[in-house]
């Protein structure tokens, strides 16, 4: 069989119009990768917001905290510690309330404190979850975190991290025909507890966790 060559003269050049779009087209790659993650990833600039739904936005910050820790991040630096100035607390109660009844229980807590928390009702109640700075703008003053007045719930499970040092907590009420019961658990940072029903506030016994 017989095997032709070329020469290199032979070879046909690529033409002046192809070797342009080829540039032209490696320029827009690169262009695209710029926006898309350098900007975002090294920066923190995403004009086309590409970058935080690839989750690269922080990346060189996250990076350069580990370099200045020795190659580690800190558990600051990666948010999953905060130290807390009181006791562990746990608390547990258990409500019952009459047709047209309402009562509420709140913990007074320090503004980034954490409680985790559960409550279940035989029947349907409704029920406000708010609280109270310490230091209120207004005498009526209150932020609400959950609210449900119309049909009601039976129960809520959840964490909670405190906004403001003050008062946080559940109002129930029974809108029913019959009594109610409720069981209430927490636990968390927080330094009192309180019921307020008909007459004045009733402090709880809140206990360190053992």
């Amino acid at each position: 069989m017989l095997v032709q060559e070329k020469t290199l003269a032979e070879v046909e050049a690529p033409s002046k119009k192809a070797i342009l779009e080829a540039t032209l087209i490696a320029l827009l790659v690169a262009v695209a990768i710029l926006f898309v993650a350098v900007l975002p990833a090294e920066y923190g600039i995403d004009p086309l917001r590409t970058g935080r739904a690839l989750g690269l936005i922080g990346l060189s910050k996250a990076a350069d905290s580990g370099n200045s820790a020795g190659g580690r991040a800190t558990p600051a630096q990666t948010g999953i510690y905060k130290a807390q100035a009181g006791a562990y607390k746990v608390d547990s109660e258990d409500l019952t309330l009459r047709p047209g009844e309402g009562v509420e229980i709140k913990y007074h807590m320090q503004t980034g404190a954490a409680m985790l928390y559960a409550w279940k009702a035989d029947a349907k109640v409704q029920f406000e979850f708010h609280g109270e700075p310490d230091h209120k703008p207004s005498p009526d003053y209150f932020e609400s975190y959950q609210l449900d007045n119309k049909a009601g719930q039976d129960h809520s499970y959840g964490s909670f991290t405190a906004p403001s040092t003050g008062i946080h907590g559940w109002f129930w009420e029974n809108k029913g025909s019959r009594d109610v019961n409720i069981h209430l658990s927490t636990a968390g940072f927080y330094d009192s507890a309180r019921m307020y029903s008909d007459g004045p506030p009733e402090p709880l016994a809140v206990e360190d966790a053992k």
